[in-house]
């Protein structure tokens, strides 16, 4: 493991995780779920799933354009769909400070969440959600009803297990009357060590319940001893510095949202069955170096992150529920005297292609032969069958 200079870091890599699963996934032992997702990875944006051919209207130069796969795992997919979450987000933020606080489980409890990750996650979320709204709703902390979303990741930078939830709050909340917006006091949201106190209580509760329910499995070797190790280490919530401002958290909001795992980028180098990837060493001023692992090795630490089926990964709570958002937004920007977002909701959504103009630039319909035609749909490509289907598009 050796620091990486910028200039190597930066350069392009033809490795995609597809390529690593095409060759390697067949030695891993894997469930249902995770070889649905390597199958998807694999086929992404090749003839596996079909495609169409779009040809200038001027000068009849052709491209082949196959189908993405969709899943929220492959590094190839869902940079649109976090774009345009972003767009949704960006009418939500208030003139207010903005924080980021990190709930972390000790890692006694990880084989447990492996064991039952759909509903491990979710006593997770059940357990910040229950520790923010109580703490800030004590008047001696904050004394408001706050509100937050939360992201749910399971990975560190080497793709290691480690289960956590950034949460992005709001400098202050609504009274509980809802009559006034009581803010924080600058740069302060709430004791973190409160935080992590009332965390581990809440989460220790839930988790021993749903065993004593059999609502979770005890994985082999477990026993209730765990939760008493649990119980006598030191739990943190991490609470960074207040972002400069609120447009700050799109740029978070935007890297973290819609990643899982590991982007294509960090793919630098296949020698053999040798995978070199990039991670920054946060311990190191966040510098960035070099990973060597057998490929075999960085799919089972991939495939450790794959999500349950349906499971939902980003949340609102308090006043940014889904159920309440509009109302209590309104509610809060008259409370703060800002003015309101206007719109009736009834404009037609952009497609991808005008979305990419707007916030990139880059004119995908326009003709790269001519610069002047317009590429059109000419006919559509059927799908093949997974053998043979690994070939990508021509450019």
């Amino acid at each position: 493991m050796t620091a990486l200079p910028m200039a190597a870091a930066s350069e392009a890599s033809d490795i995609e995780l597809a390529d690593l699963f095409a060759r390697f996934g067949d030695e891993l032992s894997m469930s249902p779920e995770r070889s649905r997702v390597a199958q998807n990875i694999v086929r992404c944006r090749t003839a596996a799933l079909g495609g169409h051919i779009n040809a200038c209207d001027e000068c009849e130069h052709e491209e082949i354009s196959y189908n993405s796969c969709r899943d929220r795992h492959c590094p190839k997919c869902g940079g649109l769909q976090q774009a345009r979450w972003v767009e949704a987000r960006r009418d939500e933020l208030l003139p207010v400070e903005y924080f980021h606080v990190v709930f972390t489980i000790p890692d006694v409890l990880h084989p447990l969440f492996l064991a039952n990750p759909r509903t491990a996650y979710g006593l997770l979320f059940s357990a910040v959600a229950t520790t923010l709204k109580e703490v800030a709703l004590n008047p001696v902390r904050l004394g408001a009803k706050i509100g937050w979303t939360a992201v749910l990741h399971t990975w560190t930078q080497k793709l290691l297990y480690h289960p956590h939830v950034h949460c992005i709050v709001p400098g202050g909340g609504l009274s509980v009357d809802g009559e006034r917006w009581v803010s924080c006091k600058p740069g302060f949201l709430l004791p973190v060590k409160v935080l992590s106190t009332v965390f581990r209580g809440v989460l220790l509760r839930k988790l021993e319940r749903a065993l004593d329910k059999e609502k979770l499995k005890a994985p082999r070797g477990w026993s209730s001893l765990r939760l008493q190790a649990a119980a006598s280490k030191k739990w943190t919530v991490y609470a960074k510095r207040p972002f400069a401002g609120p447009e700050q958290v799109l740029t978070y909001v935007g890297r973290y949202t819609h990643r899982v795992a590991l982007s294509n980028r960090r793919l630098v180098a296949l020698d053999s069955r040798r995978v070199t990837l990039t991670w920054r060493d946060r311990a190191d001023h966040n510098r960035r170096k070099l990973l060597v692992l057998d490929a075999a090795e960085l799919l089972r630490r991939f495939l450790l992150h794959v999500l349950p089926r349906g499971f939902m990964r980003i949340r609102h709570y308090g006043f940014l529920a889904s159920s309440v958002r509009r109302k209590s937004l309104a509610l809060c920007r008259r409370l703060l005297e800002v003015p309101g977002k206007e719109g009736d909701g009834l404009t037609e959504p952009e497609s991808w292609q005008e979305l990419l103009l707007r916030l990139t630039g880059v004119d995908v319909t326009r003709c790269p032969c001519c610069k002047s035609g317009r590429m059109v749909c000419r006919s559509a490509l059927p799908a093949l069958s997974l053998s043979g289907a690994r070939g990508r598009a021509s450019p």
